[in-house]
């Protein structure tokens, strides 16, 4: 109710400033993470299909963001414009602000080039901080550690890696990359969770400080992303097999 009273008042807003920048955000809003949440929790506690919901709403999002960032490129661009002229102006005269302009103008040509990955990666991760957040109220949590996508995708994660080498292609293939990248971060730590969730439900402290560590330390995400990469192939936790059992066994 809440999430369709902020739908109305945002496309009502855009249908009165009649400024791209609204529209924007309407289309994240309702496209960019409305119709993925509801695309997840109707597949997914409908059928109890919680990898399928996972995969189609994720790659939904790779695909919106991705369209978003051909659609609104001019306006992306001239909001990266407006931001750095209004660090200048907050800079003038003032030390404390230790980042010069040039290294502003850097970040946000980072920004405009891979915001399409980096606005996936941003999406990913809130919905998975908000499956977490929604296990502890569910009746049927969301089995954080079975999360795998189903096999073909790694041959869209191998397809962004060639892109990203070509050179007229390569900012696709890089975002791509980043995307993907986060798609199987979320399976990597599924991997780590199996094996290591029972441990760390009665050490508390420690899967504090770890989980603070793994997100302070960017070569642990590209280490467990990579776990996620490899449990394609060698299936770490037997997925397969328990999958065959259960359907063997249905009581």
């Amino acid at each position: 109710m809440a999430y369709g009273g902020y739908l109305i008042t945002i496309m009502l807003m855009a249908l009165y400033e009649k400024n791209v920048t609204v529209w924007m955000n309407a289309a994240d809003a309702m496209l960019g993470v409305g119709l993925p949440v509801l695309l997840f929790s109707l597949v997914a506690y409908s059928n109890m299909y919680f990898n399928l919901a996972l995969s189609l709403a994720v790659l939904f999002q790779i695909g919106y963001a991705l369209v978003r960032s051909w659609l609104f490129a001019p306006t992306l661009a001239l909001i990266s414009s407006q931001m750095l002229q209004f660090y200048k102006q907050l800079s003038v005269g003032k030390s404390l602000l230790s980042i010069s302009a040039a290294q502003m103008q850097w970040v946000i040509r980072i920004w405009n080039d891979y915001q399409a990955g980096i606005w996936v990666a941003l999406t990913i991760s809130a919905m998975f901080l908000g499956l977490l957040l929604f296990n502890r109220v569910s009746p049927i949590p969301f089995p954080v550690k079975m999360i795998r996508f189903p096999y073909p995708i790694v041959y869209l994660f191998i397809i962004a890696l060639g892109l990203s080498l070509l050179h007229q292609h390569n900012l696709l293939g890089i975002n791509l990359l980043i995307a993907l990248s986060f798609m199987y971060l979320l399976q990597g730590t599924g991997v780590l969770s199996f094996f290591w969730s029972d441990f760390f439900k009665k050490a508390k402290l420690l899967r504090t400080l770890l989980v603070m560590a793994i997100i302070l330390n960017y070569p642990l995400l590209v280490l467990i992303a990579f776990i996620g990469v490899l449990d394609v192939w060698f299936d770490f936790r037997k997925y397969n097999r328990l999958e065959e059992t259960s359907e063997s066994n249905p009581d």
